[in-house]
């Protein structure tokens, strides 16, 4: 079983991850054409829900006092 440490920071790792998808994201949405800027631009919307999810997960394992660590066990 993983530390809590070690959870945070995988929780960190895919928040930078995230953040880079989006950026690239953000870019192509910029430079698309129409058509294709609603693609980018729906995974754009479910890229960031993902990155919010994380740092909610992130942000509980943070709070004083927390049982999340409890709560995550074999995986959630």
């Amino acid at each position: 079983m993983k530390t809590t440490d070690e959870y945070r920071q995988k929780l960190v790792a895919e928040l930078i991850e995230q953040s880079a998808r989006i950026d690239v994201l953000v870019v192509k949405s910029r430079q698309a054409a129409a058509d294709i800027k609603h693609t980018y631009d729906q995974e754009l919307e479910e890229l960031r829900a993902k990155q919010q999810e994380t740092t909610k997960k992130l942000q509980a394992l943070e709070e004083p006092g927390s049982n999340t660590w409890e709560n995550i066990g074999d995986g959630g």
